[in-house]
């Protein structure tokens, strides 16, 4: 005969909510402690304890919308052995003042091209075999390779991801001469897709990419663009013949940039003295000028990693700022002896803003403290937003 478990489910409750391991009580308590909880405690809190995985899930605790900036990866000892197949990679939150350490593929082996929604975009550097592209998440470990698109190899490319990788509707892309391919990361089994852009050259300063949701825009050094939208069942390239006389012939940089889904052309010289914007018309063919981002944005741009964020996310800088990345692979630094090592300082981006000529302001080059040969000055770096993809396995 069965004994019944009414009497005892009292008991039982009050065991459930005195054992500290309780989601609900977890959930109570993580409450409290929300306000108080910084990001960094956020992102450490939540790959070690699913309450608090579940209870994020719940309130949306979103991470903040100014990026980090990944430093170049430190120069390895001279008796350093071996290749490594990994490297801390350095994160500085500049509105916070500090910098978080993250495992990444070493540059022994693969090298950082993109960033986008919590991922980093890297390819296998020129000797390395097998040829290949590497998305990886620093903060969650996780990496997925997929082969080398085209069929020889180049180092002449750009790549952009539509979205996050754990969407279905994500799209990575990479852009050579005449090219581009794309293919969904969720879907191994695919394969990539080859598009033939007609006309289009890689320039390492003056060519971009740039995604609006599942559409993808080409820039030349001309200033022509192309664009496709790759969720149509047959996607097709256009192109627009939208080239226009340069504001000055010291414009030797070109960055596209999405912002409230306007896409912008920003316009700059070797030292940022000189700043340039834009604003696409598909249908005029014709890029506008605007003396403003829409949006009262904040621009950070970087090849592989321009982004629009709110001002009042931007640690004090006034709408139309612009901060550039610093990645001297594009183009060499034209003011090597500003950046000596004195002091063991090096800067690794710059700050102007939208409309600025020369003898309008001083272009301050921002520096990270760090010791005498810890990090290179000719490493490139890259604006990355430390997003957390949810848990879908937490319940």
């Amino acid at each position: 005969m069965r004994r019944s478990l009414a009497p005892r489910r009292p008991a039982m409750a009050a065991a459930a909510a005195r054992n500290p391991r309780n989601p609900r009580r977890c959930a109570t308590i993580f409450a409290e402690l929300a306000p108080f909880v910084s990001f960094a405690d956020y992102l450490g809190l939540r790959l070690v304890d699913r309450a608090w995985r579940l209870y994020c899930r719940r309130v949306g605790h979103a991470p903040p919308p100014f990026p980090w900036l990944l430093l170049p990866e430190r120069e390895p000892p001279a008796a350093a052995g071996p290749r490594r197949a990994t490297a801390r990679g350095v994160f500085y939150d500049i509105p916070g003042g500090r910098s978080y350490g993250y495992q990444v593929p070493s540059r022994d082996v693969h090298r950082c091209v993109a960033t986008g929604h919590g991922w980093l975009v890297m390819a296998a550097v020129e000797a390395q075999e097998p040829r290949r592209i590497v998305l990886v998440n620093p903060i969650t470990d996780e990496q997925r390779f997929f082969a080398w698109p085209f069929a020889k190899w180049n180092v002449r490319f750009h790549a952009v991801l539509t979205s996050s990788p754990i969407d279905e509707g994500c799209f990575l892309v990479v852009v050579t001469d005449r090219l581009l391919a794309f293919c969904r990361p969720d879907d191994f089994q695919g394969g990539w897709q080859t598009l033939r852009a007609p006309g289009f050259r890689y320039h390492a300063a003056l060519s971009d990419v740039v995604s609006v949701g599942s559409t993808v825009y080409l820039v030349d050094e001309r200033r022509r663009l192309w664009r496709v939208d790759l969720a149509d069942e047959n996607p097709k390239v256009q192109r627009r013949d939208t080239g226009f006389a340069l504001p000055s012939q010291e414009t030797r940089r070109q960055y596209l940039v999405e912002s409230l889904g306007h896409v912008l052309l920003v316009l700059s010289d070797d030292r940022h003295n000189r700043v340039a914007l834009y604003k696409l018309n598909w249908e005029a063919r014709a890029w506008l000028p605007t003396a403003s981002c829409p949006g009262e944005r904040v621009l950070l741009l970087g090849r592989g990693c321009s982004a629009a964020v709110p001002s009042s996310s931007a640690a004090g800088r006034a709408p139309g700022s612009v901060l550039f990345a610093y990645q001297p692979s594009t183009m060499p630094d034209v003011d090597g002896a500003v950046r000596g090592v004195v002091g063991g300082q090096a800067w690794f981006w710059s700050e102007s803003r939208v409309g600025a000529v020369p003898g309008d302001l001083l272009v301050l080059k921002k520096t990270v403290s760090h010791r005498h040969g810890e990090l290179p000055t000719t490493g490139d770096s890259f604006w990355f937003f430390p997003e957390v993809d949810p848990d879908e396995n937490a319940r």
